[in-house]
């Protein structure tokens, strides 16, 4: 019994933890009833608790949860059998193949919403991200990061105070301080805001930039307060008075 009670809570929590949409196939076993079929979870720390009153389940100091591929570490780790809520905090690390992610303090609740705050830094793939705070519901595939936001995709980078991104739907928005750097497209951007949509398996990017736009591309540059750009041919269009510097011989 203490044994299912533990791999229960092990279980969740992991499914709790997942901050990346391509890290949903931790997810893939949180539907399923039959407990044979998921991977083998343990746990190992200084200290295990349960309390049955409160069917709170705590690991203390050095905690390492194992499952499958994925590896999860920290100092503390409290999961919530009634409310569905888990914590793990003090250098928080979870490792699998392709994916990494470090914070000071991972929050999840009802294995839907995960918050991780602290000097988050996560890779998934070609994809980064780090912030002050980042947040991603699963059931939206969708990600909020507040404070130095970070993104990256594509070999494409996105700086700004506050970013919200939609995977399935490839967009994203960031606002304050807004940096871009597009190697490939040799574009460099910033602006009040920015918004980048895209239809999935198609390159037909295009990036929305408000609010003192400054953008140079192959030696030329834009200054202006609403300009589009589309990577897909490379044109810009200003919603309104700008200016544009040309340099001859530029492409």
């Amino acid at each position: 019994m203490t044994g299912q009670l533990r791999n229960k809570w092990i279980g969740a929590a992991l499914l709790g933890f997942l901050i990346f949409p391509a890290v949903g196939l931790m997810a893939a076993d949180g539907g399923t009833n039959s407990q044979s079929a998921q991977p083998a979870v343990s746990v190992t720390a200084d200290k295990l608790e349960y309390n049955g009153k409160t069917q709170v389940a705590t690991a203390t100091g050095n905690v390492v949860i194992v499952r499958d591929k994925a590896t999860m570490t920290g100092n503390k780790a409290v999961y919530n059998l009634k409310s569905a809520e888990a914590d793990m905090e003090g250098n928080v690390v979870v490792e699998q193949p392709d994916m990494h992610l470090d914070a000071n303090k991972v929050h999840s609740t009802n294995r839907n919403y995960i918050i991780a705050t602290g000097s988050v830094h996560g890779i998934n793939g070609d994809k980064k991200v780090n912030g002050d705070q980042v947040e991603y519901y699963l059931d939206q595939d969708y990600s909020i990061v507040t404070g130095n936001g970070y993104l990256e995709a594509q070999g494409s980078q996105l700086w700004a105070d506050h970013i919200d991104a939609w995977f399935k739907q490839i967009k994203a928005v960031g606002t304050g301080n807004v940096h871009i750097e597009s190697p490939a497209d040799h574009l460099t951007a910033y602006a009040g805001k920015a918004v980048y949509t895209q239809t999935p398996n198609v390159s037909d990017g295009v990036i929305h930039l408000t609010g003192d736009v400054y953008a140079t591309q192959n030696g030329n540059s834009l200054t202006g307060n609403d300009v589009q750009i589309r990577l897909a041919d490379n044109s810009v269009q200003s919603m309104n008075r700008s200016t544009v510097v040309i340099v001859p011989g530029s492409e």
